[in-house]
């Protein structure tokens, strides 16, 4: 059989093919497009550079800088060392505290129907969330997810059942209503109104809290650096949200916890106290059913659930 004889141009063709390789697109560049991270008040929280450097910029409410921590993406990965207090309630509201570095603009969240985060700031080393536990959750153990624009990190937090107070059970004397000086506050917080009086003026929340038993309550206006207010407040502001419209919000058609507290024959919704008055049953003044002039009086812990009114 003849050879079969081959085109020199192919031979060419090929060697050139050997000695040049494939022709391939140049490479992408490694470099990192530069991005910024914003809070909702557009509060600058991270920002990263072409280079893939991270700075995490910590500053308080005022938008004044505390601190500047640059490094790479690992190295600023959110981390959790120490959670505080370890357990939160069934109905209740509890703040927990998380310290470890890199909180900057963190955020919470949990997989677990019935789990609600409220408002926080975390700085470097901490941030402190409220957290709001619905009643049907679970008892047991749950992940809490916290997520920065840099990464994520879980922690497990022990849903328990509520807790009896046993402070504010031995409570030996009811608190007694004190008039403020004369005037009336110039300024109010923000969602406060202030009102006035021929003996004295406080500012008192727009709106209720949420429910709770009074106990749980009077923590939540703690923990905004408030306090439970007086039925005597109660009261004033009521009329005068009536006469001059302030502007307050679902004041009358549900009980509302006060502060001031009398005591009423054992028997009546309970058995005695536990401060030694076998006697007397302590109880919780409740305003607003129906009218200014409704009043009441509660089992601070065992007549069930409802919201109160912050003042300061």
């Amino acid at each position: 059989m003849a050879s079969r004889r081959v085109s020199p141009l192919v031979v060419i063709a090929a060697g050139l093919w050997l000695l040049t390789g494939p022709v391939c697109p140049p490479a992408a560049s490694a470099a990192e497009k530069p991005e910024d991270f914003y809070d909702e008040v557009g509060r600058l929280l991270y920002s990263i550079d072409a280079q893939g450097v991270v700075s995490m910029f910590e500053t308080d409410a005022l938008d004044n800088t505390l601190s500047v921590t640059r490094g790479t993406r690992e190295s600023l990965q959110p981390r959790v060392t120490e959670v505080s207090p370890p357990s939160v309630e069934t109905g209740k509201i509890t703040v927990v505290t998380f310290k470890g570095r890199n909180l900057v603009g963190a955020k919470f969240s949990a997989k677990v129907p019935g789990i609600k985060f409220g408002g926080s700031a975390p700085r470097a080393a901490s941030a402190g969330v409220p957290i709001e536990v619905d009643g049907s959750v679970k008892l047991g153990p749950i992940t809490i997810d916290l997520r920065t624009p840099i990464g994520m990190t879980s922690v497990s937090l022990t849903v328990i059942e509520p807790q009896i107070d046993l402070a504010a059970l031995a409570r030996k004397k009811e608190p007694e209503y004190r008039e403020f000086p004369a005037g009336k506050p110039e300024s109010c917080p923000e969602g406060m109104i202030a009102v006035a009086s021929s003996k004295g003026g406080f500012c008192i929340d727009i709106n209720q809290t949420q429910a709770g038993d009074w106990v749980s309550v009077e923590k939540m206006c703690s923990y905004k650096f408030k306090r439970l207010c007086w039925a005597e407040e109660w009261d004033l502001a009521c009329k005068d949200n009536q006469k001059n419209n302030l502007g307050l919000q679902n004041l009358l058609g549900e009980w509302e916890w006060t502060r001031n507290s009398e005591y009423a024959a054992a028997g009546v919704l309970g058995s005695g106290g536990l401060d030694g008055t076998e006697n007397e049953d302590w109880l919780a003044v409740v305003r607003g059913k129906e009218d200014c002039g409704s009043k009441g009086r509660k089992d601070p812990w065992l007549s069930g659930t409802r919201p109160g009114r912050c003042c300061k």
